[in-house]
């Protein structure tokens, strides 16, 4: 069930919510009683458009009640009374509340933390013989995520895992897939209840969680930061046209290591990598492609019988967009021309490999002078240092850093006087489109490459690589105008 929180001062404001709530399509709502002000009970759940979940949260648990224990539970009591359909009453609590007709939730919260005696503790709750065990708790790493998924996917008894944070938002998203009962939603942006919830509209149409089921495949972009990608637009679109029971989600990832356990706890069947990652998951991966032996970076994973497959696509995908903006410029393309690649993580390594397989003369160049050095040696290749860019002679310039990403998008990794009007530039940040790199570049003339095609570009062959068939070009076409 899709819970969607309801959390208003006054009875009317929440009256209203919970009738936006079933436009929205929830499931039920819970209704926030500490946060009501002066809470007209009889005339709120008269008006339920969808079961309602009461709770009462105590200061002592994250909530705004500060009272006597003996006034919160009536309140409980008066919710059951009305017509509650569900009544949350703390684990810590439990053994002091009169059970009435509503079915009741006894739910634990920790939001430091994931607890180390966390499923012994919800061993205990399930002994009281509840309607549901909620266990919510702040997942904070990757490592956690994957034991609180496992906890859902294990336990005997109903439950309701929620796992607290960024890292924990797949679960949020994901809980029937992993045999959860109920997920908690914002009615919008900004109205979170807890940290990680997403909205119900996010909920309900982009990952379309109505229809999830234990069959549904599951994919992801693993990274840090990955609030910012716009990969679960495109490939959960893409799965919803082509009728494909598979949904992609964020997959905040603090820990490269951890992926394996990550994997098997979800059943991943693939995941795209991002910054900073790329290079550590190819040193993780048990097979992996040409391109990623090679450039020694890997953004794109298939789970295959337990195995991690390596493969990159971020390099057919940014050499086609160079390529296909070279041969407006000069006939022969990139063969030849003086290239610099601004960064050395894995995005920039790859480009840097695939424009010397091209023949191009590649000059790397890395704020930090050692790392671009060794990188420029281990592919034989020229480096220029930050400060003498102006040096390289550039006819292609690539921006492989993050410089200029969502916030920062005043930020530019060099200045607007390194750009001439014969140039070919490319910034791979796609958010936003129009970076102050891209901005400055066109300013003089240059032909610009923004990030989210050479990002369409890598989807398609990250696409084709998981499911042996690309994008529909319709979508493509559709992503290209509005992302």
């Amino acid at each position: 069930m899709i819970c969607a929180v309801i959390r208003t001062s006054r009875s009317d404001d929440a009256i209203a919510a919970m009738a936006e709530a079933r436009r929205a399509g929830a499931d039920l709502c819970e209704l926030r009683i500490d946060y009501l002000e002066d809470p007209d009970l009889p005339k709120i759940l008269a008006a339920k458009p969808l079961p309602v979940l009461a709770t009462v949260r105590p200061t002592w648990e994250g909530g705004r009640y500060d009272g006597d224990e003996s006034v919160r539970f009536g309140l409980l009591e008066d919710a059951c009374l009305h017509g509650a359909d569900y009544v949350d009453v703390e684990f810590r609590a439990y053994k002091d509340f009169q059970r009435r007709d509503a079915k009741l939730i006894v739910s634990y919260h920790d939001f430091e933390k994931t607890p180390e005696d966390l499923e012994a503790t919800a061993t205990k709750m399930a002994a009281l013989e509840p309607f549901l065990v909620k266990v919510a708790c702040q997942a904070r790493g990757s490592a956690d995520l994957a034991r609180l998924v496992t906890l859902q996917k294990s336990f005997p008894s109903p439950i309701a895992v929620i796992a607290m944070g960024e890292f924990g938002e797949p679960l949020r998203i994901l809980y029937h897939r992993y045999g959860g009962r109920l997920t908690f939603v914002s009615l919008k942006a900004g109205l979170e209840s807890a940290p990680g919830q997403v909205t119900v509209e996010d909920m309900v149409r982009l990952y379309q969680g109505k229809t999830i089921d234990d069959a549904t495949e599951v994919y992801g972009v693993v990274g840090n930061p990955v609030a910012h990608s716009k990969s679960p637009l495109v490939f959960n679109d893409v799965f919803k046209h082509l009728g494909m029971n598979a949904r992609y989600v964020r997959l905040k990832t603090d820990d490269p290591a951890a992926l394996r356990s990550v994997a098997a706890a979800m059943d991943l069947k693939g995941f795209s990598v991002t910054i900073p990652h790329k290079q550590a998951v190819a040193g993780l991966v048990d097979e992996a492609d040409d391109i990623v032996r090679g450039v020694g970076a890997a953004n794109t994973v298939s789970v295959r019988d337990g195995k991690l497959i390596g493969s990159n696509t971020d390099l057919p995908g940014a050499m086609e967009a160079i390529q296909d903006a070279a041969v407006k410029k000069w006939a022969h393309g990139i063969y030849g021309m003086r290239a610099l690649v601004l960064g050395a993580g894995g995005v920039s390594r790859a480009i840097a490999w695939g424009l010397q397989r091209e023949a191009a003369r590649v000059v790397i160049a890395n704020r930090t002078f050692e790392r671009g050095k060794a990188l420029a040696e281990e592919l034989g290749v020229d480096f220029v240092r930050w400060e003498n860019l102006l040096d390289a002679r550039a006819q292609i310039i690539v921006n492989g850093t993050s410089v200029g990403m969502t916030p920062k998008v005043e930020e530019s990794p060099v200045d607007a006087s390194l750009f001439k009007k014969d140039m070919v530039v490319m910034d791979t940040v796609y958010t936003p489109r129009q970076t102050r790199f891209l901005r400055e570049a066109r300013a003089v003339g240059a032909l610009g490459i923004d990030g989210v095609e050479m990002f369409l570009r890598q989807a398609n062959h990250q696409f084709r690589t998981w499911k042996g068939r690309p994008i529909p070009t319709e979508i493509l076409k559709e992503f290209a105008q509005k992302l």
